[in-house]
């Protein structure tokens, strides 16, 4: 179980742990996108008209992000090698390699979830599978239940007991935060109004049975 979801008893809370790559709602799940790179980061395409703008295939949200994470430095070679890579990992750690100034860590670390929020955006927005699973968690609480990263997760296993407690997580949940604001974006959208009334007539039961067994 890639999955796991939390209800307390009066069902006020409920909380959706995941980690795994196999994970639909993990940035290294193999859902491809082809979309526009961020202007301000990737100074290459900032002066072309939007109709211009060159489209780039992407592979996972993670390539995405460790992509747009080198061209903030300008190292161009590794965001082509990043660009070149398949495996979800390889593409972490070209970025883990990035040589990086003070000044450079910290305009990443303002910058850093907007680029993660557009990544996760073009990836549901374009899938709609991932998408109909992200819609199923609306009303909870996305978690990225990782015990090693506690900023962009709680900084605990999904199996451990504290993570159904905000007040005892060790990390500070990020790219649990960036899903629950791509998926309430989405489910206002009216080009998936079908996939949400479809949604809406799932018990919450059946919601949390699907969510822990995907890919189903």
């Amino acid at each position: 179980m890639h999955t796991k979801v939390y209800v307390s008893e009066d069902r006020s809370k409920i909380l959706v742990l995941f980690y795994e790559a196999a994970c639909v709602f993990s940035n290294f799940y193999p859902a491809g996108f082809t979309a526009s790179a961020l202007p301000n980061l990737v100074k290459k395409f900032e002066n072309e008209k939007e109709e211009e703008k060159k489209k780039l295939t992407f592979k996972c949200s993670e390539q995405y992000f460790m992509y747009h994470k080198a061209f903030l430095v300008g190292d161009e070679e590794i965001a082509e090698q990043i660009l070149n890579e398949s495996n979800p990992m390889k593409m972490k750690l070209l970025g883990r390699k990035l040589t990086m100034s003070k000044e450079q860590l910290y305009q990443w670390s303002k910058l850093s979830k907007d680029v993660m929020y557009n990544a996760c955006l073009q990836k549901f927005a374009n899938d709609e599978k991932c998408r109909k699973t992200l819609f199923r968690t609306h009303g909870m609480k996305l978690v990225e239940a990782s015990p090693t990263d506690k900023i962009w997760g709680v900084g605990l296993d999904k199996n451990d007991k504290r993570c159904e407690d905000e007040r005892t997580w060790r990390g500070t949940n990020w790219l649990g935060e960036v899903l629950d604001r791509v998926r309430d974006e989405l489910w206002e959208r009216k080009e998936f109004k079908n996939e949400r009334e479809l949604i809406e007539k799932e018990s919450l039961e059946t919601r949390c049975q699907l969510l822990e067994h995907f890919p189903c």
